[in-house]
């Protein structure tokens, strides 16, 4: 008896089906490497290995599958960050800040695809870097009286928070931009999150930290 034919656009029965954090995980590479305008939904499905049609049927548009993406990439930063400033001690704004800072370093040396995507979203005026505001505004939330008391109490340079913000952030393109980090003789595998965040938190302290 001749096989049933499966419907065009779907994988086989049979066929190994990535789970749904592998499925984020590739959206999540596919929109770093290409960007959001310039990637079809024909594009993304290839990528994602499921067929022609998936998107379509699950999430129906390509801005909700991005922001499916984006609400588990920005989690996983969230989460790891969160631990780190709620291990410490409520009442040591000093030790609170140097754990968040190097947590969300060491997290983003992980993951840089999600840079990649925030330095693309970030240049421009559009609903998905509200998003993506709007998802991290958690950790913004948590990391501002802390900066607040810590100027006040002269331990941090007196700057703005926006300065501070990108002082703590904009290093992070070394894991993002992979091809000129390269050019530069940094070795892929190096392992130097720790140092990086004790060079941007050394500009930002009165005092210095190790």
């Amino acid at each position: 008896m001749a096989r049933a034919r499966r419907a065009p656009g779907r994988p086989a029965a049979d066929a190994q089906l990535p789970d749904l954090a592998e499925i984020l995980q590739r959206g999540l590479e596919a929109f770093a490497e290409l960007g959001y305008e310039a990637v079809s939904v024909r594009q993304l499905n290839e990528h994602l290995g499921m067929g022609h049609t998936f998107i379509h049927d699950r999430y129906a548009t390509k801005e909700a599958f991005w922001q499916a993406v984006m609400d588990a990439a920005v989690a996983q930063v969230k989460e790891e960050v969160m631990a780190a400033f709620a291990k410490e001690q409520p009442t040591d704004d000093l030790a609170r800040l140097i754990a968040s800072v190097r947590a969300f370093h060491q997290v983003s040396a992980r993951h840089p695809h999600l840079g990649r995507v925030v330095d693309y979203e970030a240049a421009r005026d559009s609903p998905r870097l509200a998003y993506l505001h709007t998802l991290m505004s958690p950790l913004n939330n948590a990391a501002r009286p802390v900066f607040d008391r810590l100027v006040q109490q002269g331990v941090l340079r007196d700057i703005p928070f926006y300065l501070f913000h990108f002082a703590v952030t904009k290093p992070l393109a070394m894991y993002s931009q992979t091809p000129l980090a390269r050019l530069f003789d940094r070795p892929d595998d190096a392992d130097d999150h720790e140092l990086l965040s004790t060079v941007v938190l050394n500009g930002l302290l009165t005092q210095p930290t190790k």
